[in-house]
């Protein structure tokens, strides 16, 4: 064989080894760089979920903390309070408590929901209106709220 048929198959074959060789890069780095992506992505999403989880436990914990002032203002009213606009009131803070434990219900594990619901099996609304009961009851609902916070604490450092 002559010395340029031998060059030209050396070239081909060195075009070939070097074609492969950048095709093979390439397909590294896009795998890589999907990799990467997916990555960021998937800890987007856990932060996402996360904020949501701590904005429904934040609206809840003010949502109990406003129905206990509401109560506070039913239980013992200052005087020439309107009775009526305060069990509104009251009423209005029950509502709104409940909603935001519908949050709670939809974002956070079962053991996390279950101490929301303690906290709203402390608040009897009776008992909670009524003076003579109300500072054991207001007890119940920090006690439970107390131990609700520090769940969720541990539940948004995961």
């Amino acid at each position: 064989m002559s010395e340029a048929l031998w060059g030209a198959i050396g070239a081909v074959v060195g075009g070939l080894l070097t074609g492969g060789a950048a095709l093979g890069a390439q397909v590294w780095a896009a795998r890589s760089q999907a990799n990467v992506a997916q990555a960021a992505y998937v800890q987007q999403d856990r932060v996402w979920h996360r904020d949501q989880r701590l904005e429904a436990h934040h609206a809840f914990l003010d949502r109990v903390q406003r129905l206990i002032f509401a109560a506070e203002a039913v239980a013992h009213p200052d005087a020439g309070a309107d009775p009526d606009a305060l069990r509104t009131n009251f009423r209005d803070a029950l509502v709104n408590t409940m909603d935001a434990f519908n949050r709670i219900d939809l974002v956070s594990p079962a053991e996390t929901k279950d101490l929301a619901a303690n906290i709203l099996a402390a608040a009897r609304p009776g008992a909670l209106m009524s003076a003579a009961e109300f500072e054991g009851v207001v007890r119940a609902m920090g006690e439970a709220s107390r131990i609700y916070r520090d769940a969720a604490r541990a539940e948004l450092k995961v």
